[in-house]
């Protein structure tokens, strides 16, 4: 029963974090062509858990594994495939990755706001992926 508390709480975190993400992109664009190129990088993100479940299910508690349980976007993840091991991570590294994963929900959080904030005003061309993050550190 605490595998489907530690479900719920992974995967709203990774909700909010690709939820938040996902604003941005479709903030700042006017149809789905314009959209395809700055998706990517979201998109490799969101598929790179599934590259490297096979390393982090054989040794869950390598370096490589618990590395990728603290890194944001993918720590909700990793964390849960650690978890289901045979050899589940201590409950501190369980509790750290979900305060890493509060802090990039934070982060992502504001990022989307401030790309919304501009991306709303803005018209003609649609930006690239280093245009985003310029936007967010001016604002």
């Amino acid at each position: 029963p605490w595998l489907i508390v530690y479900l719920g709480i992974f995967f709203l975190l990774a909700y909010l974090t690709y939820g938040s993400l996902m604003v941005s992109v479709g903030a700042v664009v006017n149809d789905m062509r314009e959209a395809q190129g700055l998706i990517m990088p979201l998109m490799l993100l969101l598929t790179f858990p599934f590259w490297v479940w096979f390393p982090i299910s054989m040794t869950p508690n390598s370096a490589f594994s618990t590395a990728l349980s603290f890194i944001p976007p993918i720590n909700t993840f990793a964390m849960l495939i650690r978890l289901t091991s045979t050899a589940p991570p201590p409950w501190w590294q369980v509790w750290l990755s979900i305060g890493v994963g509060v802090a990039g929900v934070v982060a992502a959080l504001w990022f989307a706001s401030k790309v919304f904030q501009i991306g709303l005003l803005m018209t003609g061309k649609p930006p690239n992926f280093t245009t985003l993050l310029r936007w967010a550190r001016q604002s």
